[in-house]
């Protein structure tokens, strides 16, 4: 299942059947009220946010991983900072 603006395309989807405590139930029916869309639908959403969210978690954990082996020298650091102030001064920040 994908969505194409607010169009939900089904292409090879499996039904589960879950179990949920009552009050995030009602939560989850209350969103679909509110999106007037299908209760499957706002599962899935969730879904895949918490797999972009573990995703980026990954690519967050990978350039940190990255930066401690090569951190910035002195030289880069010094190099940003005039930058960074430059640029401040042009757009009236002092």
């Amino acid at each position: 299942m994908f969505y194409f603006g607010k169009l939900r395309v089904m292409l090879r989807t499996t039904k589960i059947a879950i179990s949920l405590p009552k009050d995030d139930f009602k939560r989850v029916e209350e969103i679909r009220k509110e999106l007037g869309t299908q209760r499957s639908t706002v599962i899935d959403m969730a879904i895949r946010f918490w797999f972009k969210s573990l995703d980026e978690e990954k690519k967050i954990k990978r350039y940190e991983e990255g930066y401690k082996k090569k951190p910035e020298s002195l030289e880069e650091i010094k190099a940003m900072e005039k930058v960074s102030a430059e640029a401040f001064s042009e757009e009236g920040w002092k």
